[in-house]
């Protein structure tokens, strides 16, 4: 077979011909044309991120999932990425002296496992949970994390490493899992599997990080279909959180879930923007990271 005709799986990037140079420039142009636009990329920002960039990705997230969102821009703060949120998001939100364990859904996205272990998180306090066709196994997760909670009750009080401050709280368990087109099974977990997650998590105290980085770059199987026509039958972890049984959480509410997003899917790796959604609270203290 000629090497022209040959597809690297391997490489996770879009092909050069598919950049789209004169339109990227025709727009970078017309935007640092702009003053206000010119003037407020010259200084430190919100800790939020670009209030214009949040306000148009809360619009088109709502766009693509439909009436199940309830993406918000006091629900979105703009990131270096899905990896350095990850970062963001264990600085922010566990202590390893008082945090119990990271469960991650195996099998999953293998590069993320140095971020949990330079967060403190190794050995016994990261551990992978077993899963089928609908997802994670909720019974597995339930017994391992009441056996964890078992073993730390035995022992003395925990001691926090980080200090105590109003923009956060430290959860005692951290569920990492790719609810969608998972890296590399492909799996999408199920609404009923979904569902009983976030109502597990409520009930442990636990942040669901979901790596929500695939949900934009679905396909059909029809070669003519356009992909943004087709409906999102299934809600997001982060709707289901923020939903709460149709009874929106109260405003002081952490949550139990964060949606972590990136442009690195749906424009290329090397653009190392992202987004993070969850309660206004939660977006509030990852913002001061």
């Amino acid at each position: 077979m000629d090497d022209s005709t040959k597809i690297d799986f391997h490489r996770g990037w879009p092909a050069q011909s598919l950049l789209p140079a004169a339109q990227i420039s025709a727009a970078s142009l017309s935007a640092l044309s702009t003053p206000d636009v010119a003037q407020s990329g010259l200084h430190y920002g919100d800790d939020m991120g670009y209030l214009p960039l949040r306000q148009n990705l809360a619009e088109y997230l709502t766009k693509h999932y439909g009436v199940r969102s309830q993406a918000s821009v006091d629900r979105i703060c703009i990131t270096g990425g899905a990896s350095q949120n990850l970062a963001c998001i264990l600085q922010v939100y566990t202590d390893p002296g008082y945090t119990l364990g990271v469960w991650v859904v195996e099998p999953s996205y293998f590069l993320a496992f140095r971020i949990f272990e330079d967060s403190g998180f190794y050995g016994d306090k990261l551990q992978g949970v077993p899963a089928d066709n609908e997802g994670v196994a909720i019974s597995y997760l339930k017994a391992a994390m009441e056996r964890a909670e078992a073993l730390e009750h035995a022992k003395e009080p925990s001691t926090l490493t980080k200090p105590i401050q109003s923009h956060r709280k430290f959860y005692r368990h951290v569920i990492y899992c790719v609810p969608s087109f998972s890296n590399p099974t492909g799996c999408t977990m199920s609404q009923a599997r979904r569902r009983a997650l976030v109502q597990l998590a409520r009930r442990h105290d636990a942040l669901i990080v979901c790596d929500d980085v695939y949900d934009l770059v679905y396909w059909p199987t029809e070669w003519h279909a356009r992909p943004h026509s087709l409906p999102v039958d299934i809600t997001r972890l982060v709707d289901l959180d923020t939903a709460n049984n149709g009874q929106d959480l109260p405003a002081e509410d952490f949550g139990n879930c964060v949606s972590n997003g990136s442009f690195s899917k749906i424009l290329g790796p090397g653009c190392r923007v992202g987004w993070a959604e969850a309660t206004p609270r939660f977006i509030l203290g990852l913002s001061q990271a």
